[in-house]
């Protein structure tokens, strides 16, 4: 007989379901096997290479560039910062289930060996203002 699909396990997936929003994509006959295997070629699953590709995507439409992905471990928040086609860097999070992105300052105004640290306290800097309602 089958393993047991015991109480914690199924609160811990629904859990799961609530912390994410669900898209449906549909694609040709033939391209599945294709996205699939590069998503594992990459190093990715599916799910992961889907969502990359779609940020990926949004930014190059704004004229975005990610100059670099960044965790905040106290916060326990992942975000991204980019670059604007008007030079200015912009930091991209989630909080409250809501994706915000930041304008912060010019490019030339922070130093290049100095782009970790500043990603990082942009981060921070700016979940705390959303958490103290922008204070």
């Amino acid at each position: 007989m089958g393993a047991t699909y015991t109480a914690a396990q199924k609160a811990a997936t629904q859990k799961y379901i609530n912390s994410t929003d669900q898209i449906r994509v549909r694609t040709g006959k033939g391209n599945l096997d294709f996205i699939k295997n590069h998503a594992k070629d990459m190093g990715e699953t599916l799910g992961e290479f889907v969502n990359r590709a779609i940020l990926e995507a949004i930014y190059r439409d704004r004229g975005d560039i990610l100059v670099e992905k960044t965790h905040s471990d106290e916060y326990g928040i992942s975000g991204n910062l980019l670059l604007s086609s008007d030079n200015h860097y912009e930091i991209d999070f989630v909080s409250d289930g809501r994706r915000m992105i930041r304008v912060l300052d010019k490019q030339n105004d922070v130093p290049s060996n100095y782009i970790s640290d500043y990603a990082w306290m942009a981060l921070e800097n700016e979940y705390e203002n959303e958490l103290l309602g922008g204070e």
